[in-house]
C-alpha cells in the first residue's frame, strides 16, 4: 500500500510538463486585466447605488404611515 502511496503522490508532486516547475511571476498585461476587472467591478457597483439607493425598512415604513392613503384617510 505504502509503495502505490508514493508513487502516486510523487508523480502529483511535480508535474512533467517543463514549464509547470517554476512559480508564476504575472506580467504588466496580467495586473492590468486584474485593475480593469476591479475597477469595472467598483465602477458598476456605484452605478447602481447611485440610481437603485439603499434604503432602510424603518425610515420607508415612517414614510409610509406619515404620508400614505391611510394617513389621508385618517385625517
Amino acid at each position: 500500500w505504502f509503495e502505490r502511496f508514493v508513487i502516486i503522490v510523487t508523480s502529483l508532486h511535480r508535474d512533467y510538463i517543463p514549464s509547470s516547475w517554476s512559480m508564476f511571476h504575472p506580467t504588466f498585461v496580467d495586473i492590468g486585466i486584474f485593475l480593469g476587472t476591479i475597477g469595472i467591478f467598483f465602477t458598476l457597483f456605484l452605478l447602481f447605488s447611485r440610481f437603485f439607493p439603499v434604503l432602510a425598512l424603518n425610515e420607508l415604513k415612517s414614510i409610509l404611515k406619515s404620508s400614505g392613503d391611510n394617513y389621508k384617510k385618517q385625517h
